[in-house]
C-alpha cells in the first residue's frame, strides 16, 4: 500500500482496537502486538490490510492477506488466524461488510464473462492481488471517512466500486457461484447461514440437506469442498465460538453455556472448549477483533 494510505489511516484512530467510522459498513482494526494462532468466525466481509500481515488457516488451506493481497469472505467461516504486528509497524486493516444486494447487482452484470476472468475455485474464501485501482479506491475511502458529510454522500459509490473490483478479481470464482441461487454453492451458503443463526438448536445433517433439496452424500461432499470442514466439524466450531461470546461478553456460567449449546455435560463442553481455544472456558476473555469479524 502507498505511504499516503498509511498517513490517512493514522488520522482515523489513536490506539489499538476496533474503530467505527462514519460508514456503518466500514471498521478499522489495529493492533501493535503479535497475535498467535487463534480461532475466529469471519462473516461476509472484505479485509484490506494497510500495514502488517495476517495468515489465515482453514483446515489444510493457508491464506495470506497483507498489503499486496486482500481477503474476501463470501460466507460465514471459522478460521484460525495469526497476526504479525509490532509497535514500530502496527497491523492496520479496513474490515468492510459486503452488501449482498449490491454485490448481487454487480454479479448480474459481470456474470456473462465470469468464466473467462476467474480461476476455478471451490473454496468459499479467497485472497486476491491488490491492484492499482483498489489502492486508489482505498485512499479515496480513507479520505472521505474523516467527514460525516462526505461519507454519507460519497461512501456508497466508493464501496460499490470496490465491490466491483473484487468481483472481477482473478480468484473471485466462488463469489460468482454463491449468487446463483439454484446451484450447490448457493445451497451450502444458505445452510451455513442456518447453522450460524440457529447455533443453539439441535442441527443434523439430514435435515440441513433436505432443507436445500440435496442428498446427504451430495450435501456432505459440497460442504467439505466449500468450507474444508465436515458439517459436524463446522457446527461444532460455530457453537464453540458462540460459547466464547456468551462466557466473555455476557458472563454466562460454564454450566449454563453447556446447556444452551445442547451438551450432555459441562465437563464434555469444557474439554471441547479447551481443545479448540487452548484454555478452559473460565478463562475466556473478549477479543476486540472478534467484534468485527463475527456477526
Amino acid at each position: 500500500m502507498k505511504k499516503e494510505i498509511i498517513t490517512e489511516a493514522n488520522k482515523l484512530f489513536e490506539k489499538d482496537g476496533v474503530h467505527d467510522t462514519y460508514l456503518r459498513e466500514v471498521k478499522i482494526y489495529t493492533t501493535s502486538k503479535y497475535d498467535p494462532l487463534s480461532p475466529f468466525i469471519y462473516d461476509v466481509c472484505l479485509i484490506l490490510v494497510l500495514q502488517g500481515k495476517k495468515i489465515g488457516h482453514l483446515a489444510q488451506n493457508t491464506l495470506v492477506y497483507d498489503c499486496e493481497n486482500y481477503l474476501v469472505v463470501p460466507t460465514t467461516l471459522p478460521l484460525e488466524c495469526e497476526t504479525y504486528a509490532s509497535k514500530e509497524e502496527p497491523f492496520i486493516s479496513l474490515v468492510i461488510s459486503i452488501d449482498k444486494k449490491v454485490m448481487n447487482e454487480i454479479i448480474d452484470y459481470v456474470a456473462i464473462r465470469k468464466n473467462t476472468i476467474c480461476k476455478k475455485n471451490s473454496l468459499a474464501i479467497f485472497s486476491d492481488s491488490v491492484t492499482e485501482d483498489i489502492e486508489d479506491l482505498t485512499l479515496r475511502l480513507l479520505k472521505i471517512l474523516k467527514s460525516k458529510e462526505e461519507s454519507t454522500i460519497l461512501g456508497s459509490s466508493i464501496l460499490k466500486e470496490i465491490f466491483y473490483r473484487i468481483s472481477v478479481g482473478e480468484n473471485a470464482h466462488f463469489l460468482h457461484k454463491m449468487f446463483l441461487n439454484t446451484n450447490n454453492e448457493a445451497k451450502i451458503v444458505r445452510a451455513l447461514k442456518t447453522i450460524h443463526d440457529d447455533f443453539n438448536v439441535p442441527l443434523d445433517v439430514p435435515s440441513l440437506a433436505r432443507q436445500e433439496d440435496m442428498s446427504v452424500s451430495s450435501f456432505h461432499t459440497h460442504f467439505k469442498k466449500i468450507t474444508s470442514h465436515t458439517p459436524l466439524q463446522y457446527i461444532k466450531k460455530i457453537k464453540l465460538n458462540r460459547a466464547k461470546d456468551l462466557l466473555s461478553k455476557h458472563h454466562y456460567q460454564v454450566n449454563a453455556v453447556a446447556d444452551e449449546l445442547g451438551y450432555d455435560s459441562a465437563s464434555q463442553f469444557s474439554r471441547d472448549f479447551k481443545s479448540y481455544f487452548g484454555y478452559p472456558p473460565k478463562e475466556a476473555k473478549p477479543s476486540f477483533e472478534k467484534d468485527i469479524v463475527i456477526k
